[in-house]
């Protein structure tokens, strides 16, 4: 009797962002409603959406900078929206990155010390902060500016520095709020490639909102927030978005 043998089972991993029946006001007004979507590790997701629809609210949630009024936000497994403000504020320092439109260096420190910063605030020691905020900068193609002012950076290479900063504490979820809002087309290009291929190269998930629909065409997947619920790109309405 021939036996078949069985194909070897293939587990998907597990999200590292999971985002649920998540509802926030601000101001009077309702920006999400019911709002969900999940990300895996090593994928990229676009948010788009007009200014005012909620896109950087839905960042602060995901960033537990924001409670909302309802929902839930897990991060590997921690719901961000129970924690208390001084334990979340620990929480992010090691778990996520943050890429921000102008960059939001001190423009008074060099770019190797503004790499390392978040390093040295988590309590490492000089020379592994120095060391790691070092390759960073010489992977992501701005090594030879390590010893510049940031303040005297261009705008690319301020972004590519930011960048180097939030992957300084090896985060599992990267956060971008508009990262080529201030970039000419040029430099949205060179940044757009370095930022998507992140979860590529280092394995994280990242999250990009934008209202730039060129760059939301690098990430795997497209969502567009729209009357406060997450929509993927192809049209489909509802508030649930699987990964893959």
């Amino acid at each position: 009797m021939l036996r078949l043998e069985e194909a070897p089972l293939t587990v998907a991993p597990a999200p590292t962002l999971t985002v649920s029946g998540l509802t926030c006001e601000l101001g009077g007004r309702t920006l999400l409603r019911n709002a969900a979507m999940t990300a895996h590790p090593g994928e990229s997701v676009a948010v788009t959406g007009p200014s005012g629809s909620g896109k950087s609210t839905l960042l602060s949630c995901l960033a537990g900078l924001h409670r909302p009024r309802t929902g839930s936000v897990r991060v590997c497994g921690t719901d961000i929206a129970a924690l208390r403000p001084a334990k979340a504020a620990a929480w992010r320092l090691n778990t996520l990155g943050f890429v921000y439109q102008f960059g939001e260096l001190l423009p008074e420190l060099s770019a190797l010390e503004n790499a390392a910063l978040p390093l040295l605030i988590a309590g490492k020691g000089r020379r592994e902060a120095y060391g790691r905020a070092g390759r960073l900068l010489r992977e992501l193609g701005v090594g030879k500016v390590a010893d510049s002012p940031a303040g005297v950076l261009s705008g690319g290479e301020r972004q590519r520095v930011a960048v180097a900063r939030a992957l300084s504490t090896r985060p599992p979820v990267v956060l971008a709020d508009e990262p080529t809002g201030a970039l000419d087309e040029h430099a949205t290009d060179d940044v757009c490639a370095l930022l998507f291929g992140l979860p590529v190269q280092y394995g994280c998930t990242l999250v990009v909102v934008t209202h730039n629909p060129v760059v939301a065409f690098y990430a795997d997947r497209q969502l567009t927030l729209r009357d406060g619920t997450l929509h993927d790109a192809t049209g489909t309405t509802g508030t649930a978005v699987a990964g893959p």
